[in-house]
């Protein structure tokens, strides 16, 4: 039995709790399953999967063992019902202060519980904490990123080495919103709000925007919606020097911003 969500077909419900149902019997053990996503807000469309964020009582270190066993399970639904149900494995320390994504925040705030009946809902803050936690992973994925695109260009792999530089002049972005609290962005979304927030109020200088532009425009359309890294677009592979480049300036300019926000929250 799992709540009745509106937005759910009968088939998906069915699916649905069958993918809870096995999880509970042979996955890891489970707290919550909580619907989320685009099935969960109402925006969802034909594309649409069923996101199903299953909170699991396991330490970290054996986050990815909980992920495999719950996707062992999704592929058995999805070959029984022909239902796409996608699950996150969340170990409960990710709602500890300081674990905290805003991609969890968002789930949560959007969510509703479908195991066990009656739960009352989770919702969470995204801390000054969590964002220099995020903040500065995303940094440090960005300090690495510089000498993969060079050696991309090097060995002349340059879907490669576009798909890196769009990458991090994006996570550049992301940073600076986090650290400001802003979590409701995704993407090409995330680079357009750096703009409104930051260059059109003077915070960082106008150089940056060709880096913005030449990043959005490296997204496929809609953004590679349903695709966990969408492939860098023909027109940024052909250019992909001049985003090594733009990538350079990106982190050169924000830089500073980032680490004046991280001091201040």
């Amino acid at each position: 039995m799992i709540a009745n969500v509106p937005t759910l077909t009968p088939a998906e419900r069915l699916a649905t709790s069958r993918l809870i149902e096995l999880a509970l019997a042979h996955g890891p053990p489970i707290r919550r399953a909580i619907l989320f996503g685009s099935k969960a807000r109402g925006d969802f469309d034909g594309d649409s999967d069923v996101d199903v964020l299953f909170l699991c009582d396991v330490p970290l270190d054996l986050r990815d063992a909980a992920a495999d066993a719950l996707n062992r399970e999704a592929d058995h639904v999805r070959a029984a019902t022909g239902i796409a149900v996608e699950p996150w494995a969340v170990p409960v320390a990710d709602l500890e202060p300081g674990w905290r994504t805003p991609m969890l925040i968002d789930a949560l705030d959007d969510g509703h519980t479908l195991w066990p009946l009656g739960a009352p809902p989770i919702r969470l803050r995204f801390t000054p904490e969590d964002a220099r936690f995020c903040a500065a992973c995303l940094l440090d994925w960005v300090a690495a990123g510089g000498p993969i695109v060079r050696r991309a260009l090097h060995e002349h792999r340059w879907a490669d080495a576009a798909l890196r530089a769009r990458d991090d002049i994006t996570r550049l972005a992301v940073a600076a919103l986090l650290l400001t609290g802003d979590t409701r962005h995704r993407r090409i979304g995330s680079l357009r709000r750096f703009d409104e927030r930051f260059v059109r109020t003077g915070l960082v200088s106008p150089r940056v925007r060709p880096a913005l532009d030449w990043a959005a425009a490296a997204f496929p359309p809609g953004g590679g919606r349903g695709l966990e890294r969408p492939p860098a677009t023909p027109e940024a592979t052909a250019t992909a020097p001049q985003g090594y480049r733009l990538a350079t300036l990106m982190q050169d300019e924000t830089l500073p911003l980032i680490h004046r926000l991280a001091a201040t929250r």
